[in-house]
C-alpha cells in the first residue's frame, strides 16, 4: 500500500507533479491521502507517511544492491543516475511530510 500511496498522493514536489506527472495544478495531498485510506477501509492515516518514506529508502537500497550484483536493468539504471533521483524523492519527502500529516482525517460517515 505504501508503494502505491507514494504515487497516488503523490510524494513528489509540486514541480515534478506538474511537469512529469501532468497534474494540472499542485495536488491536494491531504485529500488524496484521506481518499486512499478511506477507499482501503483504513480507520486512520496514522503511520502511512512513515511507511511511504521507509518504502522509499528500501527501494533505494534494493536498486543499489541489485545493481551492485550486476543485475539488469538496475545496473543500467544506476549508471544512468536513478539512485540520485530516488534519493531526491526521499530528501523531498522527509521535510515535506507536513503536506500529508497536517490535515484532518475524517472517517466515512456510516449510513
Amino acid at each position: 500500500m505504501a508503494y502505491t500511496l507514494e504515487y497516488v498522493a503523490p510524494f513528489r514536489s509540486d514541480a515534478e507533479c506538474l511537469r512529469w506527472l501532468r497534474f494540472p495544478e499542485p495536488p491536494d495531498r491531504c485529500g488524496r491521502l484521506e481518499l486512499f485510506c478511506t477507499v482501503y477501509g483504513l480507520p486512520t492515516a496514522s503511520g502511512m507517511v512513515d511507511a511511504v518514506i521507509a518504502g522509499q529508502w528500501e527501494n533505494v537500497e534494493l536498486v543499489r544492491c541489485l545493481a551492485g550484483q550486476g543485475h539488469e536493468p538496475q545496473a543500467t539504471w544506476v549508471a544512468e543516475g536513478l539512485l540520485q533521483q530516488l534519493d531526491g524523492r526521499v530528501v523531498w519527502s522527509q521535510p515535506n511530510r507536513s503536506l500529508f500529516e497536517n490535515c484532518p482525517f475524517r472517517l466515512p460517515v456510516a449510513t
